[in-house]
């Protein structure tokens, strides 16, 4: 790559790049990983930076690491459509709001240089005086791919070994559930079966709330505390993939499908305040069930002694629960036991959607970037909110008649429907830039806020208290992350209503990232946090003057 160098402005002294690798929950045990992920893109991004690389440059080299990497839901290794593939969106805005952005697109490594590239191109005058666009999807963004010399690449290639053994769970539990709401219907069509006890037990087991294969599923197994073998004995023919699944998507051979020991797992569903849903899982093919009373055990906590703060951090972090609360939540949460030592054997992240960057290059130009596969078993052609200027990342630009220069950038992670309803990421920088909040009660009214608070009132006052999300049955989950640069520096702020949300920041004065994976004390509360990066000309060896601080919204709040 061949960065490009920006003369738009006048050098400033400090340029800084954040990261974010989606909203959702993050298992402890893989805490310390997500971090890795968002340090390491960090350190890419901040490199570009030095070297002279342009804010767009820095967005798309640290989003292409995070796509990298099988932990993200963004690239490789993806959540799967319902037909096996992985359909990512991928977003990249400038500093002067221009934009390029790609929906839906298959066979694509780095979703996020597509996006850079219809930006590039989307600049370029075309004959005839035609428009040149700025959004591609499906099949037209891969043609556009191909035409312009990017690496078109089989459909296996991006599929990980974890993402195909969840499509084939996900599978296996759609399949079930066909298969109980067909009985229940010819059971409704049987005379002798009309009669209020045997209907109502037949549709509670697959109307259960913790049947959902968005939540977060934790599974054991009876006979080992390893994962369950990939040893396929015939019997599970409900797992065996659909045949209406497109030629070119070559399936999961026997070696990575689900054994019968997999599926006979028992599920343990936690929702987002830490409730524990024991649901009924299938004790055999034919669809029996056993009690949840005969399948509790004495459950304990993964090996994390008390006390110890809930945030892993690489280099700098602040803990997102402070260690004097840690224990009480401890006691609060539930894990599943294994047999023999008493850890998690195996659990699924719930990360929702996007993964995100936002820097700031020496010349005070801003750029922001996103990138996600998508929600887990979606239609095949849904299109995210990391495709959508304005939903998923959003750029206001610098007015020429600012005195201030002052320019926003904002990403967002999370219920990607109900951030189309709401504009997520447009809102939330208008109330950044403004520093306003709705005025209750009185529409079209705002009242001036410090920034903290306007992204407070965004959360739970734009998102949440939308009409459109409230009458949902979808959760309304979302993370935000925004930057304000002025001339007198750089103001980041997150904040977040998901169970945890994993960033990092890195300014050209830091040694190294700060990162932190934020966890919120749940009850539909919204964790948040910042920094501020200061413009100093005159120092000759700059160092921070404000570490990441955290703050909670809850009962009580806790400045970390």
């Amino acid at each position: 790559m061949v960065f490009s160098h920006s003369k738009e402005a006048q050098p400033q002294s400090v340029s800084a790049i954040f990261i974010h690798a989606g909203a959702g929950f993050h298992s402890y045990q893989a805490e310390s990983t997500h971090l890795w992920v968002c340090n390491q893109a960090a350190t890419l991004g901040m490199a570009v930076l030095r070297a002279g690389g342009r804010a767009v440059d820095a967005v798309e080299v640290a989003i292409k690491f995070l796509e990298d990497h099988e932990i993200t839901n963004a690239g490789y290794g993806s959540n799967l459509s319902a037909h096996g593939t992985v359909e990512c969106d991928a977003t990249i805005v400038d500093h002067l709001g221009r934009s390029g952005a790609v929906g839906a697109v298959e066979h694509i490594k780095n979703p996020i240089s597509l996006a850079r590239l219809v930006l590039d191109v989307s600049t370029k005058p075309l004959s005839l005086n035609r428009v040149p666009p700025n959004l591609l999807v499906g099949s037209g963004a891969t043609d556009f791919a191909y035409e312009n010399g990017m690496p078109i690449l089989h459909a296996d290639f991006l599929v990980s070994g974890g993402s195909r053994e969840r499509w084939l769970r996900w599978k296996r539990d759609l399949a079930q559930v066909d298969a109980e709401e067909t009985q229940v219907e010819e059971a409704q069509k049987d005379p002798q079966y009309q009669h209020p006890g045997h209907t109502s037990s037949t549709r509670s087991r697959f109307s259960s709330p913790g049947r959902n294969i968005t939540s977060r599923s934790w599974w054991r197994s009876s006979n080992s505390t390893n994962p369950p073998s990939n040893s396929n004995n015939g019997s599970d023919g409900v797992a065996s993939p659909d045949t209406s699944i497109r030629p070119h998507t070559h399936l999961p051979d026997a070696s990575v499908r689900e054994s019968e020991e997999d599926m006979n797992a028992e599920f343990v569903d936690i929702g987002l305040n830490g409730a524990e849903d024991v649901t009924e899982s299938p004790g055999a093919i034919d669809g029996s069930f056993q009690s949840a009373e005969t399948r509790k055990r004495k459950r304990t906590r993964f090996p994390l002694e008390l006390g110890t703060a809930a945030s892993t951090s690489l280099g700098y972090a602040g803990n997102a629960i402070p260690p004097e609360h840690f224990g009480e939540q401890a006691q609060n949460d539930s894990f599943e036991e294994s047999p023999q030592k008493g850890y998690i054997i195996g659990s699924d992240d719930n990360i929702i959607d996007t993964v995100g960057a936002i820097a700031v290059d020496c010349h005070g130009n801003i750029a922001a970037g996103s990138s996600s596969g998508g929600i887990g078993m979606k239609h095949s052609g849904r299109t995210g909110p990391a495709a959508l200027v304005g939903i998923g990342t959003a750029v206001i630009p610098v007015d020429p008649k600012d005195e201030a220069k002052t320019c926003v950038a904002a990403v967002t992670s999370g219920t990607g429907e109900h951030m189309a309803t709401t504009m997520a990421s447009n809102v939330c920088a208008e109330r950044i830039y403004s520093s306003t909040r709705k005025v209750a009660g009185q529409p079209g009214v705002f009242e001036t806020v410090n920034e903290d608070e306007a992204l407070e009132a965004m959360i739970d006052v734009d998102f949440m208290g939308h009409p459109g999300v409230k009458s949902s049955h979808c959760h309304a989950a979302i993370g935000v992350m925004t930057v304000k640069v002025t001339k007198e520096g750089i103001a980041f702020y997150f904040g977040h209503n998901t169970d945890s949300f994993a960033l990092a920041s890195m300014n050209s004065t830091d040694t190294e990232p700060k990162c932190l994976m934020s966890r919120n004390r749940g009850h539909d509360k919204v964790a948040q946090g910042g920094r501020f990066i200061k413009f100093n000309r005159y120092l000759t060896c700059p160092k921070p003057f404000l570490t990441m601080l955290v703050k909670y919204y809850g009962p009580s709040r806790h400045l970390v």
